[in-house]
């Protein structure tokens, strides 16, 4: 497994919150790819980020051999009851193929609002399953996740947004 002591958590976060004026539909999976290449990058050389290259997986434990899954979302732990918040696990966009062959060993949480981290095994996201439609969706109880940082300061980084539109018009322009 991961040492999740090793993780700058100050530097993912800032990251997060560096990007949240990017939240629009046709920005968000470049935000959350942003999101994704900071935590490899953060891990201390534990993560290898392969989300743009495999499906169902985010990342590849270098030293562990395990596969990880990455879903981070504003108030992910909720307050008022011991489970998360409903999360999209895949969409088969308008196919369902039923529940999915497990891709990952652990699912890596990120409360994007609170500032807080938490891991759990496939089963674990297996136990609150549901299907509608093309989507399928989970909930974890939190007893059966490990919390590993809460209340994290971000590091303060210039918001991404605007830099993001800039570079898309300059590129545009050239």
């Amino acid at each position: 497994m991961i040492d999740f002591t090793k993780f700058d958590f100050n530097r993912i976060f800032g990251v997060v919150k560096g990007t949240d004026g990017m939240k629009r539909n046709q920005t968000r999976t470049v935000r959350s790819e942003i999101q994704e290449e900071s935590i490899a990058l953060f891990s201390d050389d534990q993560l290898k980020y392969v989300g743009d290259t495999e499906d169902g997986r985010d990342f590849y434990g270098l030293k562990d051999g395990l596969y990880y899954e990455s879903k981070a979302m504003d108030g992910m732990f909720l307050k008022t009851k011991p489970i998360t918040k409903e999360v999209t696990l895949k969409n088969f966009q308008g196919r369902n193929l039923g529940l999915p062959e497990q891709t990952f060993d652990y699912m890596l949480l990120w409360d994007t609002k609170n500032y807080k981290v938490g891991y759990c095994n496939w089963d674990a996201c297996m136990k609150n399953i549901k299907i509608k439609d093309a989507v399928i969706s989970f909930r974890v109880d939190f007893d059966d996740i490990t919390f590993v940082a809460d209340n994290i300061t971000p590091h303060e980084k210039e918001p991404l947004a605007p830099l993001h539109k800039e570079f898309i018009r300059e590129w545009i322009l050239s």
